[in-house]
């Protein structure tokens, strides 16, 4: 964008340098008397007295200086002004605060009425999705920016509305909306230690108990995860190649869980599948899982087949996510970025990655640290989390984050802030 720009006024605003007729315009514009003005007075008269100003055929910038006092009471308002050697003031005969306006518009036009007269077109400068520049007639300043007011669609419960963009209060939490955006997906859930979702509804722990939806309390320590009646424990046993042993569970999709000795098994246990070493983090795209382990091999897990489709080693590998059907790495500072055969596609400078709807995240390390899991990511500053799935929502005083394949749990001290993935 060009400007033109002097004393403190915006004379231009293009796409391309001023024509001939727009320096034309802009020689006209600069001819019109300039003045910096002192206010003193209530805030909510000063936007009168600039509009006044202008209509008198001033601009307000940088040049002669234009004091204006006011003062106001019991609906009457005193004024003084002072511009250069010629001052004036009102004593002798308050005005009612309804006229203001137009008694101090009378009175600058009459003031400045030996002023040249207003250019009778100027720029207008819209930005909404884009700028857009055109010129328009019986403008008071020669460059006037107008950002419309942005109506968004926003969903609380069954509830839908228009609104303006604009910061609202919902769930004890304070949101600022500016796209489409549902805050059903977002609850909390007072006092809770933990939340799961099954097809009955919400199952939650606490003072050391699980209370299922149908009434139903087990007194039980916290568990990985509750899929429908089926609690499942934090370890599990594992019968691999004629041995027994204990294992964590690190995740859950559908019916599968994942274990950090490096294997899948359903939630019934009946089989198991060696995948990799033991996992450091993994990642699920449809019928393929993503796996990362301790010794920085990636490997493509075709779940439907259950068999390895491909593997790489990732020097210093310390991170794994899914956006569409590519495979993102981070290997020491850098991030890996490979196609669904496996083949390496980029490679871009990077301490830590975040995944969201809209694609990769990633960041310096002063900016905090990621939280990956199936359903998005949360950027963990201090005790300050900011969740990225579809949307994107700001918590304070977070202890504790857990991600299921329904959604992410918020654990602050109170209780527990559950977003479900939509």
């Amino acid at each position: 964008m060009y400007i033109v720009q002097d004393r403190g006024i915006l004379y231009y605003v293009g796409e391309t340098e001023p024509a001939t007729e727009d320096l034309l315009l802009i020689e006209e514009w600069m001819r019109i008397p300039v003045v910096s003005l002192l206010y003193d007075g209530p805030g909510e008269m000063k936007t009168a007295v600039e509009n006044c100003l202008f209509e008198a055929g001033t601009l307000v910038g940088v040049g002669d200086l234009f004091y204006v006092k006011v003062r106001k009471q019991s609906g009457l308002c005193y004024i003084r002004l002072i511009y250069r050697d010629w001052q004036w003031d009102n004593s002798d005969q308050l005005w009612k605060e309804e006229e203001f306006e137009s008694k101090l518009r009378e009175r600058l036009k009459e003031m400045f009425s030996s002023q040249l007269d207003r250019p009778k077109v100027g720029y207008r400068v819209l930005v909404t999705d884009r700028i857009v520049v055109e010129k328009r007639e019986n403008q008071p300043v020669p460059v006037k920016i107008e950002v419309p007011e942005r109506m968004v669609t926003l969903t609380v419960g069954n509830e839908q509305k228009l609104v303006p963009e604009g910061f609202y209060n919902f769930y004890g939490r304070i949101f600022y909306i500016d796209e489409d955006t549902n805050l059903s997906t977002t609850a909390f859930f007072e006092n809770a230690q933990m939340v799961y979702k099954t097809s009955k509804g919400y199952v939650v722990h606490k003072d050391g108990a699980l209370f299922f939806p149908d009434g139903r309390k087990v007194i039980l320590a916290e568990p990985f995860d509750v899929v429908d009646d089926h609690i499942i424990p934090w370890r599990v046993n594992v019968r691999s190649e004629g041995s027994n042993f204990a294992t964590t569970v690190v995740g859950r999709f559908g019916d599968v869980l994942v274990l950090s000795c490096g294997m899948i098994a359903p939630v019934d246990l009946s089989w198991f599948m060696r995948v990799s070493g033991p996992i450091t983090e993994w990642a699920r795209a449809d019928q393929r899982l993503y796996v990362l382990d301790i010794a920085s091999y990636v490997r493509a897990i075709d779940l439907k087949n259950r068999r390895t489709l491909w593997e790489r080693f990732v020097p210093n590998g310390w991170g794994i996510g899914v956006y569409g059907n590519e495979i993102y790495v981070g290997s020491g500072e850098r991030l890996l970025r490979f196609n669904e055969k496996g083949e390496l596609v980029e490679e871009l400078p990077c301490q830590d990655l975040g995944v969201s709807s809209k694609g990769i995240i990633t960041l310096a390390k002063t900016e905090g640290r990621f939280v990956r899991g199936q359903s998005g990511s949360v950027l963990l500053e201090g005790s300050k989390a900011t969740v990225y799935t579809d949307q994107t929502f700001e918590f304070e005083n977070i202890r504790k984050v857990r991600f299921f394949d329904w959604g992410i749990v918020l654990v602050e001290e109170s209780g527990c802030w559950v977003v479900e993935k939509r």
